[in-house]
């Protein structure tokens, strides 16, 4: 190669596919915003239609079940209403994380209890999944904006 593809190629990197779990009052705007402010490819996975039909029109993609997510993208957002909502998604023998792929990264942003969060963190971490904690603050029309405060934690 010569010296500028030789560059070119080494400065190029593939973006990872994005999913999103969650597409209520806070999933769907943070889920547009990724779609919209990113390269990657944009996966979101809710049991409601609506959100999904309108992610649609923005380049996001539908999966059709979170083992479909889970086998299509590398980074996972999760932004659910509570507790119980993240424990059914992720911590079942067929949830969310028993289909991620190892070295793959789960980011949830829900608002969950410290010991389902550390819970969670530890299958990750069994699994060799990245996990990080990142609730969200802030409105809806915050989440619109792109401008919500998150506070993460991880290891």
């Amino acid at each position: 190669m010569g010296g500028n593809a030789m560059a070119e190629h080494t400065n190029s990197t593939v973006e990872p596919n994005i999913g999103f779990v969650g597409l209520g009052v806070m999933g769907e705007p943070m889920c547009s915003n990724l779609a919209k402010k990113t390269r990657s490819k944009v996966i979101g996975f809710d049991l409601t239609p609506d959100p999904l039909e309108r992610l649609a029109e923005e380049g996001v993609a539908s999966a059709a079940s979170l083992a479909d997510l889970a086998d299509q993208c590398e980074l996972i957002f999760l932004s659910l209403p509570d507790g119980d909502a993240v424990k059914s998604v992720c911590c079942r023998p067929d949830g969310l994380v028993a289909h991620m792929k190892a070295f793959s990264t789960l980011v949830d942003m829900s608002t969950s209890p410290v010991g389902l969060t550390r819970e969670l963190a530890a299958e990750c971490r069994e699994r060799h999944i990245e996990f990080a904690d990142a609730p969200v603050a802030r409105t809806r029309e915050a989440a619109i904006r792109g401008d919500l405060s998150v506070m993460v934690g991880c290891d």
